[in-house]
């Protein structure tokens, strides 16, 4: 007998852009929004979006935790300093945003 898929859901918010996140009933995972260009080898023509997935996490939290990451990853920073304070306040604007969800529910 085979088991019927349950559905995905797709968690998108400005604070993971480019980023977003789909859940299934196995895993959390974290996908990014590619757009083609003539060179790519998906290109069937420029332009075309697809999604790309790029990390597979059990939980929730390390979901956000990677999409904090690779989002600092995504800028040039002049020093530790500046690098580790722009992860904190990713990080903290994701961690307070879903604490306030978690409040209400």
């Amino acid at each position: 007998m085979v088991k019927k898929r349950k559905s995905t859901q797709i968690i998108t918010d400005v604070l993971l852009e480019p980023f977003f996140i789909s859940k299934d009933e196995f895993c959390f995972t974290v996908k990014q929004n590619v757009k083609t260009d003539g060179s790519h080898f998906k290109s069937k023509g420029e332009g075309k979006i697809y999604e790309k997935s790029l990390y597979y996490f059990a939980t929730f939290e390390e979901a956000l935790t990677k999409i904090a990451k690779l989002k600092c990853e995504s800028d040039s920073f002049h020093s530790l300093e500046e690098y580790i304070n722009n992860y904190k306040t990713i990080s903290n604007q994701i961690k307070d945003y879903t604490d306030e969800i978690r409040s209400i529910i």
